[in-house]
Parts: C-alpha cells; sequence; structure tokens
C-alpha cells in the first residue's frame, strides 16, 4: 500500500469551502485540480500561499515530495484552487520578454 497523506485545498478565497485530497507519491498537482474542479468546469490551476506569496504549481508537479519538502512549515502553508488558466500554462511566450536585442 501506498504512503498516503491528505491534502487540504481551499475551493474559494473565504477558506470556506474546501476539499481533503488524497495524496500519494504518484499523485500530480493535475490530478489534485482533477479531483477539486467541478464536473464540466473550464481551466483550474493550484496555487500554494505562504506568508503572504501565491506561488502556481505546474501540472506535473509530485505533490507527495513537494509537500514532504515543507516539512514542519506544512502547516502554514495554504493551498488554492483557481479557477481561471494557470499564469504560466496559457502564457509559454511570456518567456521571451527577458531577450535583448543586439544591434
Amino acid at each position: 500500500l501506498l504512503p498516503t497523506m491528505i491534502l487540504t485545498v481551499f475551493l474559494s478565497n473565504n477558506e470556506q469551502i474546501l476539499t481533503e485530497v488524497p495524496i500519494t507519491p504518484e499523485t500530480t498537482c493535475r490530478d489534485v485540480v482533477e479531483f477539486c474542479k467541478e464536473p464540466g468546469e473550464g481551466s483550474c490551476h493550484l496555487s500554494e500561499v505562504w506568508r503572504g506569496n501565491e506561488r502556481h504549481i505546474p501540472f506535473d508537479h509530485m505533490m507527495y515530495d513537494h509537500l514532504q519538502k515543507w516539512g514542519p512549515r506544512r502547516e502554514e502553508v495554504k493551498f488554492f484552487l483557481r479557477h481561471e488558466e494557470s499564469p504560466t500554462e496559457s502564457n509559454e511566450p511570456a518567456l521571451i520578454i527577458g531577450l535583448k536585442h543586439h544591434i
């Protein structure tokens, strides 16, 4: 049997609606998003918030390892399902912004 953790995901900003997602070493972020979103709902992504900083989690991220890396600080991190396309999944070309033009 695979080890399991429970990840609490808030489904709205007010933190009143949440779901608990079972996480195993094989669970990806995409699995968590699919578990949490409503049937037929469009693009969603998972974000983590820690000390006021929000970070998008890539769909291919392995969530069990991710939670373990937080260690004892895991209790300080909150995970939110954002009901919109992920900033990086939809804006791949944005990575080009840093290029400089040579004259």
